[in-house]
């Protein structure tokens, strides 16, 4: 699926360059990248090209206030307008808004962004949502503002949970917070890769017998709701010596083995390692996508592993693909939750801010 990556604020700039950079060369995703901040100095020091980088009511940066932000967006709206209609390519499948909700710039001017880009574009708007951790103090006014303003405009908010991720356990002062969430970008990066890349085969890479193509990602995300994702990765084959290679010897699993690796794999997606928590049976619609050498894609295992992320989700609809890798030694399964109402971590989040507690 081919996206323009629009990063808006500190945090949502970061994973917005990070998502370029890290884009797999087999399976290219990223159409265009653009940021856009109140603080010209963070802005300049992405790796991000200099005619799509953006900053605008920069009198605002000193605020850690959403609100202040999000007036500032307004005043600037055409501007903001023409940037980001310009970011995106007549074509490109959909729009990835990347966004930190706990920082003032991302809550505040990311639904000004995309309720403006809405006036010019008809494909698909979603944000990926990065979650603060709960022991980051003082956002939790940005969050809920965030979040609801999100709610408002986006098709669909990607959650990522930095409680879940490699990320600080407390917010680290600016200068330090590029290094700091290095880790858990990279992680962002890699599935988020996973999933957007996985129809967009190079020429020189292998095509799945079940492509999932653009429509198929488009139709998981759906409208509107929020949606998770559950990462495996495991390594299933050596690395081949000098001898297997001048042999083109490679090794074939057994239909038992290939069965139990991807069926373990699976559950590890759904109940281990998620981007976000969240009860699944509250979501709607879900996609199955299973990567790794060809031998070890076994048939029987990905369509029980349909059905039982089928049971997961508690009926829906579930779509599914594979995605050969000749000669890769790793197995990869992705399972996209999608079409939930508010997880109780963005509830908690939305409560929080509420200007009755403070």
């Amino acid at each position: 699926m081919q996206l323009a990556v629009l990063g808006v604020g500190g945090a949502g700039g970061r994973v917005a360059a990070r998502l370029a950079a890290a884009e797999p060369d087999d399976r290219p995703y990223v159409a265009t990248v653009a940021a856009f901040d109140t603080d010209p100095e963070a802005i300049a020091d992405l790796d991000v090209p200099q005619e799509r980088r953006h900053a605008f009511g920069t009198t605002s940066r000193s605020t850690g206030d959403a609100a202040a932000v999000r007036a500032a967006a307004e005043a600037n709206v055409r501007e903001l307008s023409h940037a980001a209609t310009d970011a995106v390519p007549s074509t490109v499948d959909g729009v990835l808004v990347t966004v930190g909700i706990g920082g003032a710039t991302g809550a505040g001017a990311a639904p000004v962004l995309v309720d403006t880009l809405r006036e010019t574009i008809e494909v698909p708007v979603y944000a990926l949502t990065v979650l603060p951790a709960s022991a980051e103090e003082g956002i939790a006014a940005n969050a809920r503002a965030g979040l609801l303003g999100l709610e408002a405009t986006v098709d669909s908010q990607l959650l990522f949970d930095n409680g879940s991720l490699d990320a600080p356990a407390e917010r680290p002062s600016d200068a330090e917070a590029a290094d700091a969430y290095d880790a858990a970008n990279d992680t962002i990066a890699e599935w988020v890769a996973a999933l957007f890349g996985a129809g967009e085969a190079a020429d020189a890479a292998a095509v799945g017998e079940s492509v999932v193509d653009a429509s198929e990602i488009i139709a998981t995300l759906g409208d509107p709701g929020y949606a998770t994702i559950g990462y495996w990765r495991q390594q299933v084959r050596e690395k081949p010596s000098l001898f297997d290679r001048l042999r083109s010897k490679t090794e074939t699993p057994d239909e038992i083995e290939s069965y139990s690796t991807i069926e373990t794999a699976v559950q590890r997606s759904l109940f281990r390692q998620r981007s976000a928590g969240g009860d699944l049976s509250r979501a709607t619609r879900a996609l199955l996508v299973t990567m790794g050498p060809p031998e070890w894609l076994n048939r029987e295992a990905i369509a029980d592993a349909r059905r039982t992320l089928d049971d997961t989700i508690d009926g829906g609809a579930v779509r599914g693909g594979d995605t050969p890798i000749e000669g890769g030694r790793h197995l990869t399964v992705l399972s996209v939750c999608a079409g939930m109402d508010r997880p109780d971590r963005v509830v908690a989040l939305i409560e929080a801010g509420s200007p009755s507690k403070d």
